[in-house]
């Protein structure tokens, strides 16, 4: 999930984090539930258009081929666990995926780029 970039502090260079990802790691099914999140750096890409050989017919072809200039870099990285009262609420929530995503951006006082 795309997010408003946060800043981290990364040997000894600052990076903007923009990618949010979401995991439930345990969930006991009656009390609470534990989740994994990364916060990461956005890839960076580019297509260029090259000419190759097709490899059953021999011939020259015009193709784009997607060159990445930098990799996305897990920035944060952590655990989060829900119980009690949000446990139950998102238990019962029939969007429980959105309503954990709504959860754990407001305990990371994370912004979601729509």
């Amino acid at each position: 999930m795309k997010i408003q970039a946060i800043s981290s502090w990364q040997n000894g260079q600052e990076k903007l984090g923009t990618e949010f990802n979401l995991y439930v790691i345990n969930d006991n099914l009656s009390t609470s539930a534990t989740f994994y999140y990364s916060i990461s750096s956005e890839e960076v890409s580019h297509l260029e258009t090259k000419t190759v050989i097709d490899p059953i017919t021999g011939e020259e072809v015009t193709t784009d081929i997607l060159v990445i200039d930098a990799y996305a870099e897990k920035l944060v990285d952590g655990n989060l666990t829900m119980d009690g009262a949000d446990y139950q609420t998102w238990d019962a929530d029939p969007s429980a995926n959105e309503a954990a995503y709504v959860w754990s951006m407001a305990k990371l006082n994370l912004v979601a780029v729509v």
